[in-house]
């Protein structure tokens, strides 16, 4: 215990930029296990703090091992450069507890203050602390090397580019989880608690969906409700097949577009249109993917329900290539205020969907490594926090304690969906750029409504950014797409 307490203390002393004391570096492999298991456990502890009790993740524990596992290489090299391969366990000991101490006292916190300042509109300063965040690794590797073989500051900046090529760039291309993956969780039974009322959360726009006797009586299903279900692996299973494989040498973007209110046409509309824009304007097609709930497509259409997502998503894992191409999702539909999306097609008994949920049904086998996340509902800023990593652009139309607004049987499209969708995809090819274009957009619409303005989120990494410019390059002269709506309605959102 006093080993392994000694060489944690050096490990803070590295985070910080300060050579270690080297107590401990006569040590052998037990030390290094033992350090592997406090990794585990302050881990554990960052994801829970961050996300909440949730169920252990075997995927989480491989991110560990495999992350000790690339400090203990990155050791060796260091160790063989500074011509001091006796000290091999004792160095990877000390460089693991700085990877701890480094995961918990300076990413964590930065990681945390990049967030705020997003949320807040500081885009560049967000981006100079994620920036600071992504090198600090490499200052601590160099301080290590450097105390290593004091005598030789050139071996030591070679050794820390090395140690840093296979400890942290290693990790643009594997993929990480966290250790607590939350179960899928039904609220079906809270919102059909009332005799079969599944009342769809209101935007302030929007009255309240009563779903009243009368309401009922004069609105029931122009389907069978048990053909529908019976239908839906089948209907999943031949749209997925319709999917074309992926483009060697190629990123291909795959995109799955997820309307799940039947009671508003307008979320049809965005779905089908998301469909066309993607395949037309950023070369997807045969690549894209509807899941929507509409009485007038229950024949044609696979549903959009968690279980045909989460299935859906898996399939796509096995078509694109999981580490190299892009999966993009739009969600549409209407947002609580605890963070659930409805997921609506009277009279069926669907779950709805919380972040958890939804983050769960992205853990795909294989894993997909790079995602963007579009969730387009009142309150959807509440997913950020569950669906963000390094490798994913997370998206939403409004802050975790805001509405959204164009939500009603008189639009054709929601807010967000116009300002994004139709007129700033249709501008630009960068999505970044785009939801900076439709948040102005959104703004602007709420001033003229005098409504309480929706503050849409984005949360992103210079890993994902990198990652979309080079697929950006890709595209070729893209034309723009007119909007039409599946279902036209009278009145049209500004």
């Amino acid at each position: 215990m006093k080993q392994l307490f000694h060489t944690l203390l050096d490990g803070l002393r590295a985070a910080f930029l300060r050579h270690p004391r080297g107590t401990t570096m006569t040590s052998g492999a037990g030390l290094f296990i033992a350090l592997i298991a406090v990794y585990l456990a302050i881990s554990l502890g960052i994801t829970w703090f961050d996300a909440g009790p949730g169920q252990l993740d075997p995927a989480g524990i491989s991110t560990v091992l495999v992350d000790s596992l690339l400090t203990l290489i990155a050791a060796w090299l260091l160790t063989r450069l500074a011509q001091r391969r006796d000290i091999v366990w004792g160095a990877a000991s000390i460089l693991l507890a700085a990877t701890i101490a480094t995961a918990a006292v300076i990413h964590w916190p930065l990681d945390h203050i990049a967030s705020a300042l997003l949320e807040h509109d500081h885009a560049l300063l967000a981006g100079l602390i994620n920036l600071l965040s992504r090198i600090w690794w490499f200052l601590v590797l160099i301080v290590f090397a450097h105390w290593l073989a004091p005598r030789g500051p050139g071996r030591a900046l070679v050794a820390a580019l090395l140690a840093y090529a296979v400890s942290a760039a290693a990790w643009l291309w594997l993929p990480a989880t966290p250790l607590l993956s939350p179960a899928h969780t039904s609220s079906a039974d809270v919102a059909d608690s009332d005799a079969g009322d599944t009342t769809a959360p209101a935007d302030d726009t929007t009255p309240t969906t009563d779903k009243s006797q009368d309401n009922v009586a004069a609105a029931q299903p122009s389907f069978d409700a048990e053909e529908v279900m019976y239908n839906q692996p089948a209907l999943l299973d031949a749209a997925l097949a319709k999917l074309a494989p992926q483009t060697p040498g190629k990123v291909d973007l795959y995109v799955v577009a997820f309307a799940s209110d039947a009671e508003e046409d307008l979320f049809r509309n965005e779905a089908e249109y998301a469909e066309r824009l993607f395949a037309q304007r950023f070369n997807a097609n045969g690549h894209v993917l509807v899941l929507e709930n509409n009485a007038a497509t229950v024949a044609t259409r696979p549903l959009a329900t968690w279980t045909n997502l989460h299935h859906a998503l898996d399939a796509i894992a096995n078509k694109m290539d999981p580490a190299e191409d892009i999966l993009l999702v739009y969600l549409t539909t209407h947002g609580s205020e605890d963070h659930q999306l409805l997921v609506d097609l009277d009279p069926l008994p669907l779950d709805q969907i919380e972040p958890e949920d939804l983050a769960d049904a992205l853990k795909t086998a294989p894993g997909i490594r790079w995602k963007v996340i579009v969730v387009n509902a009142c309150y959807s800023g509440g997913f950020v926090d569950a669906l963000r990593d390094d490798s994913t652009m997370v998206m939403t139309s409004a802050r975790a304690d805001r509405t959204s607004f164009g939500c009603s049987v008189e639009s054709d499209l929601t807010y967000f969906g116009k300002a994004f969708l139709v007129d700033a995809l249709n501008k630009t090819t960068s999505l970044h750029d785009a939801f900076d274009l439709a948040k102005q957009s959104v703004a602007t619409w709420e001033n003229a409504d005098k409504e309480e303005h929706s503050e849409p989120q984005l949360a992103t990494s210079p890993s994902i950014e990198a990652k979309l410019a080079a697929w950006q390059k890709q595209l070729r002269a893209p034309t723009a797409v007119p909007f039409a709506p599946a279902i036209a309605v009278d009145s049209k959102p500004k």
